[in-house]
């Protein structure tokens, strides 16, 4: 097995093994939560993984006991100003969409563990999911006072039923089963098993030619709008420097239920 790196992060690893590159979120003690360097260094690596010829697909997965925890809401919640959020939206959660978004490159998410927040929406924007048995799925950036941006903006291309606005209204979890019948997950399998799964998809994908599966993805990209996102992102400002972040945010830190309607 051919097998070197190529980038050196903080928070992400990135590694090439038989034409794929592997993506791994590395902030276990934080159960991977996507901070300013997360979403940089993520964005940088899809970059990197684009631009090499002879990579076909790219595996993001996360390090430790969760895939992503969603956003750093300790650090989104101590922004100093306006200003301060409005950078961190568009200068690092937007430029990290449109890159993973416009990847022409077959995207897996590799889940083994609580995929919450942007980290589902990560799952749910790949192109094709695995998930280990225990794994978790929720849209709780609500339950902070933020919002799940991209599935609202994109959910309804993946998804089936009306599950989609229920995990978002109510920020639920639910199962690695659960998420493969509405459409999030492809395979369930074994924590034991998951690699091997990941494993075959690759060895699939590699049968069929780089410019298919872009012309594919160009495709499929053309049923969601610019628009869609560019309001996804207005709302996620709009969210993150309200007062009810404020509290969400607060009760997070306190591992308490936030009360919004008091």
């Amino acid at each position: 097995m051919q097998e070197h790196n190529l980038l050196s992060h903080k928070n992400v690893e990135y590694e090439v093994q038989d034409h794929a590159a592997w993506l791994t979120m590395s902030r276990p003690e934080a159960l991977n939560a996507l901070s300013k360097g997360m979403f940089r260094e993520l964005e940088a690596s899809l970059r990197s993984a684009s631009k090499e010829r002879g990579i076909s697909s790219i595996v993001i997965k996360g390090e430790g006991r969760a895939f992503s925890a969603g956003l750093d809401v300790k650090e989104v919640s101590g922004f100093a100003s306006r200003r301060e959020a409005r950078e961190f939206v568009y200068n690092l959660v937007e430029p990290f969409w449109k890159r993973f978004l416009g990847c022409e490159k077959p995207i897996i998410s590799m889940v083994d563990g609580p995929a919450f927040g942007a980290g589902a929406e990560i799952a749910l924007a790949s192109d094709l999911v695995a998930a280990s048995t225990g794994s978790t799925f929720a849209f709780s950036g609500g339950r902070v006072g933020a919002i799940c941006c991209i599935s609202a903006a994109l959910g309804q291309f993946t998804m089936t039923g009306r599950k989609l606005v229920e995990m978002n209204l109510t920020g639920a979890p639910i199962s690695a089963e659960e998420a493969r019948s509405h459409g999030i997950v492809n395979y369930v399998e074994e924590t034991t098993h998951l690699r091997e799964r990941v494993d075959r998809i690759l060895n699939e994908i590699r049968n069929v030619s780089p410019i298919s599966n872009a012309s594919f993805k160009r495709i499929h990209r053309g049923l969601f709008t610019t628009r869609a996102l560019d309001l996804a992102h207005r709302e996620l400002f709009r969210t993150i420097t309200s007062a009810d972040f404020e509290k969400g945010a607060a009760a997070f830190r306190e591992k308490i239920h936030p009360k919004y309607y008091d």
